[in-house]
């Protein structure tokens, strides 16, 4: 990973996920800093240095309702 790369949880379908770019979509739904969902556009997404880290904590925190998460690699070209 390059230092400047970083990985954040996504929902399902959201922007950056293999559904989400299938569909073209360029908003979605991450975990927030604060461990609960947060739209992409507010900032606010958790980062984490790998995808076992982003994992690891998706198995520590409890989120309401059916949601599947993947670990979605970003950088500061795609913040932008």
């Amino acid at each position: 990973m390059q230092s400047n790369d970083w990985y954040e949880l996504r929902v399902a379908g959201s922007a950056g996920t293999s559904a989400g770019i299938a569909a073209g979509v360029h908003e979605g739904i991450a975990v927030g800093e604060n461990g609960r969902l947060c739209a992409l556009s507010s900032g606010s997404a958790r980062r984490f240095e790998s995808t076992q880290q982003a994992l690891d904590y998706l198995g520590k925190i409890k989120v309401s309702g059916d949601y599947q998460f993947e670990a979605v690699r970003c950088d500061v070209r795609a913040a932008a």
